[in-house]
């Protein structure tokens, strides 16, 4: 990650990188699934589309997301990093567009992919022949990326392809996002972060219209090369558990937590935000510094306050 980013590798560091918590009962209600679909015959096809169905009803609770039942089309994904990979190749002869801060992954393939055909968000105006990926909530600071609706407004006016990874909505409750924007072709999110679930990588894609590329083949009725043991597993652990679930048990330690540590809370129930400097060693390319808390409260990282 290193060679080709500029962002530090602190996945080995208490505060490091972006986890979910190992919540007791999220992690029991996991392994309990994972043995019942071994034991089970179900029929794959209707799995698949009940999936679709609760997944965006997941992302859309409790949040105002506007238009989102026009995003019609669906596929099933590895997290969202495949779907990253196929808005790539779809959009290769673009510029690509990232906020600094973004997801590690999208500065990795600036380098190996785009070439010199990038510039970062805060530095360049955005332009007809772009492409841009961006999260929300914004990775780097766990908050939606300031003036969003009129970066989007701006894309809709100069024909600029969009990706919204949404990978973090479901830390946090209440965000408002318009969808309506002819520019977002993508909409993605996946359960990694909410649920200890990411070695099962279970994500979507979303499409207002669709463009047939191999993941709808791979996703196509009754020809089902996807993971169905993720499919069933993601279904079943969104029925069981409320999407503000992990945001509602643990936000009062978030708050606590910030406070002995002396940095802010973020909307993202996970993480802090330093704006004073007292841990550098976290900084992501932008002017704050953002804490992952998810490790320390489970006990796979130690940390004395």
């Amino acid at each position: 990650m290193v060679k080709y980013t500029s962002l530090p590798d602190n996945k080995d560091k208490p505060f490091g990188g972006a986890y979910s918590v190992y919540d007791p009962e999220t992690v029991y209600m996991r392994d309990y699934l994972v043995q019942k679909y071994a034991v089970n015959n179900f029929n794959f096809e209707s799995l698949k589309q009940e999936y679709f169905s609760v997944f965006k009803d997941f992302l859309s609770t409790p949040h105002k997301l506007i238009d989102i039942e026009k995003y019609k089309h669906f596929c099933f994904t590895q997290g969202t990093t495949e779907s990253f990979s196929h808005f790539y190749i779809r959009f290769n002869n673009k510029r690509l567009r990232l906020a600094r801060g973004e997801y590690f992954y999208h500065q990795m393939t600036k380098a190996l992919y785009f070439s010199n055909r990038f510039a970062w968000l805060e530095d360049e105006e955005l332009c007809e022949g772009d492409a841009l990926v961006i999260s929300a909530p914004f990775s780097d600071t766990c908050d939606i990326y300031p003036n969003l609706e009129n970066i989007l407004s701006e894309c809709d006016n100069k024909n600029i392809p969009v990706l919204l990874d949404l990978a973090y909505i479901n830390l946090a409750t209440n965000i408002e996002i318009d969808l309506t924007h002819s520019c977002i072709e993508y909409i993605v999110s996946s359960l990694s972060k909410v649920f200890p679930v990411e070695n099962y990588r279970i994500g979507i894609r979303l499409q207002k219209t669709m463009f047939e590329d191999p993941l709808y083949v791979i996703n196509e009725v009754n020809y089902n090369y996807i993971n169905m043991l993720s499919v069933y597993l993601g279904t079943e652990m969104m029925k069981h558990f409320e999407p503000d679930y992990i945001f509602n048990k643990y936000r009062q330690k978030q708050l606590d937590f910030c406070k002995r540590l002396n940095v802010e809370p973020t909307s993202c129930v996970y993480f802090g935000l330093d704006k004073n400097n007292n841990y550098p060693e976290y900084n992501r390319g932008r002017n704050y510094n953002r804490l992952c808390f998810s490790r320390i409260w489970d006990g796979r990282m130690q940390y004395e306050l």
